[in-house]
């Protein structure tokens, strides 16, 4: 360790104050973006767990997740809970089995635990109770309803006294976004006038959060059912007609080229007739008396029978009895306009593309005009009428709103392309910036002795080098083949100091006498030699 921290000392001294800074600076940034990497990576993702929890329940579950020491995160005033999304399953198995997660609502289960000795009256609020969280719970499961509260009130049976009317009031929760129609809360009031005895449907009143009355609306569509049925039925045989029209004008025209408007008018009117026909001709007998009187005269004794009928006769008649049906179709009218043709052309004189409006022809609009009759069932005895008509659609604002979108896109796709652009720069001048840093101190370190202690930073190095093996050395260090191939003696010589120069001849100049030296006496030579080795070796 002490070796490294050596080594990493000797390296940077050979930089300035400057470059310390800036390598310091690329190595922090580098080590932290590492590290920041890493953190990211590796921290857990959190999921929903719970929300819209009660405090008591809330705290309990946070609690709970500190003794087990699992990460969590609040949200919402701490209603809502994330935890990591590998213990998610099994944190709701566990709240759920242990009981912390409870709806809130009591009840039948109220009388689980009932006293004995519990009074009348304490048991009419616990049936009460009891009611209103049944009535509770079923409501919530609404896919709109977000919670209720029902308040339920019970009329007391009384001797000598009439039965009275309970009531009820129901407040909804709704959760946002949704809306609650008319059905539904009819629906409503009905579960709760046949969940609790004596209270009818028209008593029961429903309010949203707001405070607004819900159940007014249905009692008004009861006062006017006819009208209001009349209305939906109208409306219903138009949008039908009106969706048919739209399908088969755009499969021609294409899509949002066209508007389509159905006006039906309906036969309410509800005939019942009576006919009754005689036929003279079909006579039945219905009942017949006959009256038989016998008379004896004495004077010439004789006998007379006298007999008289009485028939009552029948005719023929037939009855028929005729109701007409409601809501028949007494009139139709219907207005279809469609836009013409668009063609990309250019223009000659800028160039630019632009689009040119043709209007369709009459062949066209009869064409479509009887597709929409066979449509719609056009009935001429009837009255119908059917419109087909050519304008050219105004489309400036989708014009605007696409070039606004088109503008968001190239802004956003221009963003990301400068941010990106300019971390690369980033990048590459930090690479160009350390390389150059580098490349400048490896040089340095292969120059030559003499040159390298004319430099800062050089000052240690030895002065008995000579200049073949420190230039082979540079050579070497830079990828040179040779020095006399790359660079030659008296380039070399220009770019030392004079002082350099004068160091490197008088160096030559005791180089050239020891080797005629050592050529003139070898055994001397070979003797100082062995002497110097022997003394490097006991040293």
């Amino acid at each position: 360790m002490n070796q490294l921290f050596v080594q990493l000392g000797q390296f940077l001294s050979q930089y300035s104050i400057r470059q310390r800074i800036v390598i310091f600076t690329v190595a922090i940034g580098f080590i932290s973006a590492i590290i920041a990497m890493i953190v990211w990576a590796n921290r857990p993702e959190f999921e929903l767990l719970y929300s819209n929890l009660e405090p008591t329940s809330a705290s309990s579950i946070v609690a709970e997740l500190r003794n087990e020491k699992i990460p969590y995160q609040l949200e919402n005033s701490g209603r809502t809970i994330y935890v990591p999304r590998e213990q998610v399953a099994e944190m709701r198995l566990k709240f759920a089995k242990s009981g912390f997660i409870k709806d809130g609502v009591t009840g039948y289960e109220i009388f689980e635990n009932s006293n004995m000795g519990m009074t009348t009256f304490m048991q009419r609020v616990n049936m009460r109770r009891a009611l209103e969280g049944e009535l509770t719970r079923t409501i919530n499961q609404f896919p709109e309803v977000a919670g209720s509260r029902v308040h339920l009130v019970l009329p007391e049976n009384r001797l000598f006294e009439e039965d009275k009317k309970g009531s009820a009031s129901v407040v909804l929760f709704l959760k946002p976004g949704y809306k609650i129609d008319g059905n539904q809360i009819s629906g409503i009031a009905a579960l709760v006038a046949n969940s609790v005895k004596g209270i009818e449907a028209e008593n029961v009143v429903i309010l949203d959060t707001k405070g607004k009355l819900l159940s007014e609306k249905s009692r008004d569509s009861g006062v006017l059912g006819v009208v209001g049925n009349q209305w939906q039925l109208q409306h219903a045989v138009e949008s039908e007609l009106q969706l048919k029209v739209t399908d088969i004008v755009e499969g021609i025209v294409g899509f949002n080229n066209t508007v389509v408007r159905v006006t039906a008018e309906l036969n309410f009117d509800q005939i019942e007739r009576t006919k009754e026909a005689i036929d003279p001709d079909n006579v039945a007998v219905v009942s017949e008396e006959r009256y038989t009187e016998n008379t004896n005269s004495q004077l010439d004794s004789s006998n007379m029978n006298a007999e008289k009928v009485l028939s009552n006769y029948e005719i023929g008649r037939t009855k028929e009895k005729y109701v007409s049906n409601a809501g028949n179709v007494k009139r139709l009218t219907v207005a279809v306009l469609v836009n013409g043709k668009y063609e990309l052309k250019e223009d000659p004189e800028t160039g630019e593309p632009f689009r040119e409006y043709t209007p369709r022809s009459e062949q066209e609009l009869k064409q479509i005009e009887a597709l929409v009759k066979s449509a719609v069932g056009f009935n001429e005895n009837r009255g119908d009428v059917v419109e087909v008509r050519n304008l050219r659609f105004d489309d400036t604002v989708i014009q605007q709103d696409d070039e606004y979108y088109s503008d968001l896109v190239d802004r956003d796709f221009w963003e990301q392309l400068l941010t990106r652009g300019l971390i690369g720069i980033g990048l590459l001048l930090a690479f160009f910036m350390i390389k150059g840093m580098l490349k400048t101190n490896v040089s340095q370190l292969f120059l030559p002795a003499t040159a390298a202690a004319n430099r800062p930073g050089l000052a240690g190095a030895s002065v008995h080098d000579s200049l073949p093996e420190a230039a082979a050395a540079a050579a070497s260090a830079l990828g040179e083949g040779s020095v006399e191939e790359e660079m030659s003696e008296d380039v070399f010589m220009k770019k030392l100091s004079p002082e350099a120069r004068a160091k490197l001849k008088a160096q030559d100049k005791m180089t050239e006498e020891v080797v005629k030296f050592a050529q003139a006496n070898p055994e001397d030579a070979s003797m100082i030699l062995r002497t110097w080795l022997m003394e490097d070796t006991r040293a």
